[in-house]
Formats: structure tokens, C-alpha cells, sequence
């Protein structure tokens, strides 16, 4: 098949995870691109997360699964418990062995770092303050406009530009906005050196503690922290001047309240709490389609993944692998093609992803007595019979670059 000309240029609305990976991957398929982010850099980080096995072959088909894993922590385990400390379930977090990679926990801030400085190298630049609001296609080109007057044109816009993104606003203005999952997040970081309690197991999984009181779960992740994360139902989500008021104190003293009686480390990891963040988790309708004329949706963008899944970031990189195989692959004005062949094959795949997430976070609400017993004997049940099976059917998806899919 013919490939695409060499002046095809590829336009990325929003750098983040998504983004950036595509860039890298358009960048070594030899395909011209340039990415474009709403905010500045430092808005752009965020707490932390678990780049699941298959999440790590992606990046180790950039080149940079030994950068990522020693920026962060291997997590061999989940170990689930409740309360009181008591483990529920216990089971293994994929394996080299068996997937290639393992799964690893680190600050978003690292990840993007890593992204950022092989871009860097590689001769490509990510312009900051580029807030799209319009977005004008014709039969030869689409271009971008930015609010601050200038634009910019390529042969094909990939919206990469997250949960609320402009891009799929613009696109699908008819489309369901993003919805409030009532639920909130919190998360935050404390050094190691402070948590004596935190065994060595801990160190090695990621640990989720499901109480009467709500779920916290917490890891260590690299650069000598741990991080915590908890998720609280809520009916009513913050608002822009709650979330932009955010303190250390704030956030400390809320968790400190609601964990008091919780199992060790948790206490003492909250009081040592050094960087915290609160965020509404939203969730997107599925869309009918990702992709009109030239203009395609990767990442959460398209189909926002719930943090309970513990995917978003894997699902990010893996749309951006495949994307950027299709692009490559495509012949001259085929890139429609490849578009249709993206979403079709990639569809089944994170609508299941994203209704798990959706699943699990419903295990998060809050219960009484009698209610998380019940919670806590079907999740000691369950989860050894069902959870090693869905496992391997995250962890074992692995694209080879060097194949025409």
C-alpha cells in the first residue's frame, strides 16, 4: 500500500498522555505533527496512577519502559483489605514473566517529564496556551483557531484534549456534555521515610482499603513517596472556585476525619501528606461515533475511563500506538480508513473497560455495618474466581509495531 506523502502533517489538539505518545509515535513512522495544549505545563500535572502491563509495552515500544520504571514503583500485588487492616483478597498485579512488562506507580508529573524530554530530543515541542475554539474543515485541510487568534492547519486534527474536551465539543456539538459520576476524588503524596509502618508487601502493591467510612487506596511510587488516592460519593461536585481553593490543610484534615480508625499506614500517611489535589470524576455518554471528516478522538477525549479501572492512562497509550500504526500504514487520502478501522477496532475493547470502571466504583460507596460485611464476603469470594481471568484480558493486549494491522 501506498503510504501517506511525506508533507501529510497531523495537528494534536491537547498534550497530554495521549497526545504526547501519538507525537512520538506519529514522530517515528516519519509523519509530520504538531501539538497544541490549552493550558500551561504545570496545569496539566496531576496526582498519580498504575500503568498497568499493557500500558507498559506501549511505552516500552517507544523506548522508554526502563525510564518510567525506575522514575516510579513496581507494584507485583493487589491486596485488598478492609478497615481494620483484615486482607479480603489478594492477587498478582500481571507479571513480567507472563505480559512482558510490569505494572508500574508513578506521578503523573514523571510520566509527563519522560514524554516531555524524549519529545525534546527528538526535535518536537508542545505549544502551551493553545485553547481551541473552532475548528474549520474543508476538502484539502482542517484548521485549528486558538482563542488567542492564531491557528493553525494540517491534513488530519486529533482531538487528544481529555474528559472535557473542546474538540469533541466542537465536533459533536449535539453530543451529551460530561456528567458528574457523584463522585469525588482526593489524592496526595507523603514520603516513605516518614511511614515506617508501611511493610515491605505494601511497598510492592497497590493496596486498596474498603471501610465503612470509604475507600482509600495507597502505593508507593517512585522518587521515594507513596501516594494515596480515595474516592467519596457525593451528590453535589466541587465548584471551579472550590477546586482552585484547594489547601494541604484542607484536604489533610477531611481525610485525617473521615480515616481516623483505619488500618496503619493510613493515618500516618495522610498527616505526613506533603502535595494533595481534589477532583470531580466525570464520565462521558458513549459517543455514536469518534471521528467526522478529518478529525478523530483518542483517549478521553472519546470514551473517558473511570479511575476505579485503573486503565485511563494504559487506554491512553494504547490509542496512541494504534492510531499512529494506522497513520502509518494508510495509503495517500486514506486516512478515513484508518479512522473507521481505529474506532472499530478499539471501541469493543474500552466500552468494556469503561463499564468495569463504572462497575467497581460502585463498590466505593459508603455502607453500614452489616453492609460492608456483606461487601467485603462476595469481594473475598469473587475475586480470586473471576478477577485473574479479566486480568489477562487487560494485561496480555500487546500491539507489535512492526506489524500492518
Amino acid at each position: 500500500m501506498t503510504q501517506l506523502p511525506t508533507s501529510f502533517h497531523v495537528v494534536i489538539a491537547g498534550g497530554g498522555i495521549s497526545g504526547l505518545a501519538l507525537a512520538l509515535f506519529l514522530n517515528k513512522a516519519g509523519i509530520s505533527c504538531s501539538i497544541y495544549e490549552a493550558y500551561g505545563y504545570k496545569a496539566t500535572i496531576g496526582a498519580g496512577f498504575n500503568i498497568a502491563p499493557n500500558g507498559m509495552n506501549v511505552l516500552d515500544a517507544l523506548g522508554l519502559a526502563e525510564k518510567v520504571t525506575a522514575a516510579g514503583a513496581v507494584s507485583e500485588a493487589i491486596c485488598m483489605r478492609n478497615g481494620k487492616g483484615k486482607v479480603i483478597a489478594s492477587l498478582p498485579n500481571g507479571s513480567v514473566e507472563k505480559y512482558g512488562q510490569p505494572g508500574v506507580s508513578l506521578s503523573r508529573a514523571a510520566l509527563y517529564d519522560i514524554l516531555l524530554q524524549e519529545l525534546k530530543e527528538q526535535g518536537l515541542t508542545v505549544h502551551y496556551h493553545k485553547r481551541l475554539c473552532d475548528i474549520r474543515q474543508t476538502e484539502d485541510n482542517v484548521t485549528a483557531v486558538f482563542t488567542d487568534g492564531t491557528r493553525t492547519t494540517g491534513d488530519v486534527l486529533i482531538g487528544a484534549d481529555g474528559v472535557h474536551s473542546a474538540t469533541r465539543q466542537l465536533l459533536f456539538p449535539e453530543a451529551p456534555a460530561p456528567a458528574f459520576t457523584c463522585m469525588k476524588n482526593y489524592g496526595g503524596f507523603a514520603p516513605l521515610s516518614a511511614l515506617p509502618e508501611m511493610t515491605a508487601q505494601e511497598i510492592n502493591s497497590l493496596n486498596f482499603t474498603f471501610g465503612n467510612d470509604g475507600f482509600i487506596g495507597y502505593c508507593a511510587a517512585g522518587n521515594g513517596m507513596a501516594m494515596w488516592w480515595s474516592n467519596l460519593p457525593s451528590d453535589v461536585p466541587f465548584t471551579k472556585e472550590e477546586l482552585d481553593s484547594t489547601t494541604v490543610e484542607e484536604v489533610k484534615s477531611l481525610m485525617q476525619d473521615r480515616y481516623k480508625n483505619y488500618h496503619a499506614p493510613i493515618p500516618a500517611l495522610i498527616a505526613h501528606t506533603e502535595k494533595v489535589l481534589k477532583v470531580n470524576v466525570s464520565d462521558i455518554a458513549s459517543l455514536s461515533s469518534w471521528h467526522k471528516g478529518r478529525v478523530l478522538l483518542i483517549g478521553d477525549a472519546a470514551h473517558a475511563v473511570s479511575p476505579s479501572a485503573g486503565q485511563g492512562a494504559s487506554m491512553a497509550l494504547e490509542d496512541a500506538m494504534y492510531l499512529g500504526m494506522l497513520l502509518r500504514d494508510a495509503g495517500v487520502g486514506s486516512y478515513a480508513a484508518a479512522f473507521r478501522k481505529f474506532e472499530t477496532d478499539r471501541k469493543p475493547r474500552v466500552e468494556k473497560i469503561v463499564a468495569e470502571g463504572r462497575k467497581r466504583s460502585r463498590s466505593k460507596s459508603i455502607l453500614r455495618p452489616w453492609q460492608a460485611k456483606i461487601r467485603d464476603w462476595m469481594m473475598a469470594i469473587f475475586i480470586p474466581l473471576f478477577a485473574p481471568k479479566n486480568f489477562d484480558w487487560l494485561y496480555r493486549y500487546k500491539l507489535d509495531w512492526q506489524m500492518k494491522y
